[in-house]
């Protein structure tokens, strides 16, 4: 069993029935897609999806 913590920073949107493997951390202003499975870190100012969850496009300014 792993109990590493999951860190979401804020401002961050997180789609229903999404998955959040342990350790992951999860940057300022992001969007996770529904359904996702997140097993990597996500950077800050992003939008990422899918099964495993990966970066699909930067938010810009």
């Amino acid at each position: 069993m792993y109990t590493d913590p999951v860190t979401i920073e804020d401002n961050c949107w997180i789609g229903a029935g999404t998955t959040i493997c342990p350790g992951v951390h999860i940057g300022e202003n992001s969007v996770i897609g529904a359904g996702s499975v997140v097993v990597h870190d996500i950077p800050a100012n992003s939008v990422a999806a899918r099964n495993p969850c990966k970066v699909i496009r930067e938010i810009g300014e």
